[in-house]
């Protein structure tokens, strides 16, 4: 199978001088996590990939005016991106090696023809077990940094974020993009905040 056979054709996507609102509202609309980023409409080539990470890190966590943030100013320009061409086995190898599940289709001219998500790959899988090893491989954590305070470990990597975000404007565009994951997130800083101030 080709990558033509398994993509999603005209996907969703934005250009480098669009704020990142739009793309924001892209990931919710599409309820997708990451979105490429074309040079312009005419060429279709894409420059970068812009993702919720991307948005929670660059934007919310700097405390950034994101209706004055572009999406070039926080995109990932190091695009991994397949060939309509290319086997299914080298998508999911890509998938795995690089853990990211969407990779953007290209046509000989490297122009946006298409997606491939790890639901496309589920989907047309004839062998469950393939889809389990690259979300496993995917889904791998990445360490995540430790305090060390009067002998105790705690982990503050959720909580720190949402506060270096603030919980006015960075609460906002989380919800926006997930507004399950941001209630969560704000009980957590505030289980966090009570737990260790009580030590």
């Amino acid at each position: 199978m080709t990558c033509r056979e398994l993509m999603t054709p005209a996907p969703s996507c934005c250009e480098p001088a669009d704020n990142v609102v739009s793309a924001a509202m892209i990931m919710k609309n599409y309820d997708i996590g990451s979105v490429p980023v074309v040079l312009d409409r005419a060429s279709m080539r894409v420059v970068g990939m812009v993702t919720d990470r991307d948005l929670t890190l660059r934007v919310v966590a700097e405390q950034r005016d994101y209706y004055n943030t572009r999406v070039e100013d926080v995109m990932s320009k190091d695009v991994i991106t397949c060939s309509t061409d290319d086997d299914y086995n080298e998508v999911i190898e890509a998938m795995k090696e690089h853990q990211i599940r969407r990779i953007p289709v290209v046509d000989s001219a490297k122009r946006l023809v298409g997606i491939i998500a790890v639901a496309d790959v589920a989907r047309e899988s004839e062998i469950a077990e393939d889809v389990g090893v690259v979300v496993e491989e995917i889904s791998k954590p990445a360490p995540e940094p430790e305090i060390v305070r009067d002998g105790h470990a705690a982990n503050y990597a959720k909580a720190g974020l949402l506060l270096a975000g603030g919980l006015g404007v960075g609460a906002g565009l989380i919800y926006l993009l997930d507004p399950r994951w941001a209630r969560r997130a704000v009980d957590a800083v505030k289980e966090t905040v009570t737990r260790h101030g009580d030590q």
